[in-house]
């Protein structure tokens, strides 16, 4: 599962995304995890990613398509009962909140948006807009790909320094720590190690969580779970 202010669907919620599914299948089990988490589907905002670099502070005034959906990578509200959603398939679904000033942020962090420095970006963007003082803020990553899964068969493309930094090698495979990488940025802006935690669960290997890694080197059904955060009212 996850901490108190995030939790993440299973496969038995079926999945999330749009683009595996029929709208209404997708739609409805939406509607399903949320319900079953005390949101309502008109308290909701869910973000659309496509590894940018794009943080967005929304509230309920904020303009979604029909689907309760805004293109984005990092959502932030102090609006409480407002549930954050992300989609993902191995990607780290991090939680981050602030409880002096009640500030929650959900954001999309993947090889790619780690690379180019988001995790930073997103703690600068809360300390300048929001007053977020780093060493308050608590850190949760719901399920995502482990360093032991996470391997590839030598030789690879070089990889980018935030990410070359934190992978592994052995004769013939290549193995990426994506959470080491993640970390590094985060407490070298402050954010206490301490104060971050990570899920237990990998998505490769449980059978109970879609993945990319899974759905492209073993067959396993494509899909994607969703994580949702919010502050209680």
């Amino acid at each position: 599962m996850s901490n108190p202010l995030s939790q993440t669907s299973t496969t038995t919620h079926g999945n999330m995304s749009l683009r595996f599914d029929k709208t209404d299948a997708v739609i409805q089990n939406r509607k399903n995890f949320l319900q079953e988490n005390n949101t309502a589907w008109e308290d909701h905002i869910c973000m659309r990613c496509d590894h940018s670099d794009t943080i967005t502070a929304v509230n309920r005034g904020t303009k979604t398509d029909t689907y309760r959906m805004i293109d984005a990578e990092v959502l932030i509200t102090q609006e409480k009962g407002l549930a954050l959603m992300l989609l993902t398939a191995d990607c780290l679904p991090t939680t981050l909140f602030d409880p002096v000033t009640q500030t929650l942020a959900l954001a999309h962090f993947s090889r790619q948006t780690i690379a180019d420095g988001l995790p930073a970006k997103l703690i600068t963007y809360l300390n300048t807009h929001l007053n977020v003082h780093t060493e308050h803020l608590e850190v949760y990553v719901g399920p995502y790909i482990h360093k032991d899964s996470y391997c590839f068969p030598l030789p690879q493309p070089e990889l980018p320094t935030p990410i070359a930094a934190f992978a592994g090698k052995t004769d013939k495979k290549i193995y990426i720590d994506l959470p080491a990488a993640h970390n590094a940025q985060l407490i070298a802006t402050g954010v206490q190690e301490k104060n971050i935690s990570y899920s237990l669960i990998d998505t490769v290997a449980s059978r109970d969580h879609f993945s990319h890694y899974q759905s492209k080197n073993e067959n396993a059904p494509q899909g994607r779970i969703a994580t949702i955060a919010k502050l209680s009212t």
